[in-house]
């Protein structure tokens, strides 16, 4: 799995900022394999938030696309959630 650089999330901080006015509702969309603990560890990431959370499994059962909304104060907390959540093994962050 590569890790993104501290440039990328500068760049990201920076076009958030430009492109949402904080605190707003943030759209994270996410792909795990379709087993139960890695549902669980995505959706165990945003506990403490109020969220909206959409499953939909691809066509072969072997993956599951997740689309978290939540509302959050500012780019440093997407940015947060995108650390946070890039721990857990296989996820791709769309």
């Amino acid at each position: 799995m590569s890790k993104k650089s501290d440039s990328f999330y500068n760049n990201l901080k920076t076009k958030l900022n430009e492109t949402h006015d904080w605190p707003t509702d943030y759209v994270f969309k996410f792909i795990v394999e379709n087993k139960g603990e890695k549902i669980n560890q995505v959706e165990l990431e945003f506990k403490k938030f109020k969220t909206k959370i959409s499953r939909k499994i691809s066509s072969k059962n072997t993956y599951v696309s997740l689309t978290i909304i939540v509302k959050l104060s500012s780019a440093d907390q997407v940015i947060k959630k995108y650390k946070d959540v890039s721990k857990i093994d296989g996820i791709i962050s769309l």
